[in-house]
């Protein structure tokens, strides 16, 4: 983004902070005919002597953030502490909340790379684990209110830090997917829009992640990382074309092992026509994935999992399914905003400070958290919409059988 001449700048500053220009671990990764990160960063206004410490140490030079209390901005402004203030004293960056799918034009993201050119140290992190763009290297108020004037001006919210409603990833949903169940761009937007003010504005325990997928494959992994999972399912069996399943047996398509393979015993290929036990069937997605005539059923909505998380206080956590099936219908979602509301109401009433919704969960019970929630017990509450359908087979094996 900057231009060649930046090189030369980071040596300059480094000499100015009294930390040695030499960046042998970084030069060392820059050889090769193969594009290199460490090269690119090189070219930016990034401290990279806090790189080069961090690779030569295997310890990052960054110390524990949090939030930069910038008045207007809410919880968009994320402080980076150092470890090493004799190379560099502290470090903000600004959270963009992300686009519903992660369509950007190509007009738009040069206005973001110019934002981080002007403001930054001309570095970007790029779609980060929550779908937000982060304009790093920002080192006062000043900087930090006239980036988020700009990005505001481009329509544009920044937030998704500290005790807050996180920005709300989702899949591409039906703009690219053939299995997606509900439009999760368009339920993103919504979500986004209706929680702004929770998003920008910490008023909780603890952070809620919110992970949104379109099909019960969660692509967006909404069941292992979101303390709110907000998946695409279907309540009726999957719908079968039996010409087009005729067509793709006769050309080698192997329906009884698919059959074989079903998680529950469900499905029976009587030789013309595939029968699917409705008291069996889980909705999981094995077939649909495997057979291209198999798509998803028509009564569609979504269920939300709660108290997935990777970092929580008793180590990970895989969601429970609290709404087994909500309609999610536009324009205003009123179930699902019913049922989401219900839900960050709970953890506000019951959460301690710093725990997470699984924590607060494993704490009191799935049952009680049930019961607060206003949700019937039901065998539903222990399964999920998912279930481990990656079964590992060889490719020479299926004679045609597989996806081109």
């Amino acid at each position: 983004m900057l231009d060649e001449n930046a090189e030369v700048v980071q040596a300059g500053e480094a000499e100015k902070t009294g930390a040695p220009a030499e960046t042998p671990y970084m030069d060392e990764m820059c050889k090769g005919p193969w594009p290199s990160h460490a090269k690119e960063l090189k070219r930016t206004r990034y401290p990279v002597m806090m790189y080069e410490e961090g690779t030569r140490q295997c310890y990052t030079q960054w110390g524990h953030g949090g939030m930069s209390s910038v008045p207007g901005l809410g919880s968009g402004a994320i402080a980076r502490k150092s470890r090493r203030p004799d190379i560099i004293s502290h470090s903000n960056l600004i959270r963009v909340l992300g686009n519903p799918g992660n369509f950007y034009t190509t007009k738009a993201f040069r206005k973001i790379c110019a934002l981080t050119d002007t403001y930054g140290d001309a570095s970007l992190h790029v779609l980060t684990t929550n779908s937000n763009i982060e304009i790093c290297g920002i080192m006062n108020d000043q900087q930090m209110k006239a980036v988020t004037a700009e990005l505001n001006a481009m329509g544009y919210d920044v937030g998704s830090a500290g005790d807050a409603i996180r920005n709300i990833p989702d899949c591409m949903g039906p703009a690219l997917c053939e299995y997606a169940a509900v439009d999760a761009p368009r339920l993103k937007y919504f979500m986004t829009k209706h929680y702004i003010d929770d998003i920008q504005y910490p008023r909780f325990p603890f952070k809620i992640k919110t992970k949104m997928a379109g099909c019960p494959n969660d692509c967006g992994k909404a069941l292992l990382h979101g303390d709110i999972g907000i998946i695409g399912v279907f309540k009726d069996l999957p719908k079968v074309d039996d010409e087009k399943l005729s067509a793709w047996v006769e050309k080698g398509g192997n329906i009884e092992r698919v059959c074989d393979t079903c998680p529950t015993d469900a499905m029976q290929w009587e030789g013309t026509r595939l029968a699917i036990d409705g008291e069996r069937c889980i909705r999981c997605m094995y077939c649909i994935n495997r057979v291209p005539a198999i798509k998803p059923g028509d009564d569609r909505g979504v269920a939300i999992t709660v108290g997935g998380n990777m970092k929580g206080k008793y180590g990970p956590k895989k969601g429970k399914v609290v709404f087994p099936f909500i309609k999610a219908e536009a324009p205003d979602y009123k179930e699902l905003v019913a049922a989401y509301g219900k839900i960050c109401e709970v953890y506000d009433d019951h959460g301690k400070k710093k725990e997470r919704v699984g924590d607060l969960m494993q704490r009191v019970g799935f049952d009680k958290f049930l019961e607060w929630c206003g949700v019937e017990v039901t065998t539903m509450h222990f399964s999920s919409p998912r279930r481990n359908t990656f079964y590992h087979w060889h490719v020479e094996s299926e004679k045609g059988g597989t996806h081109e």
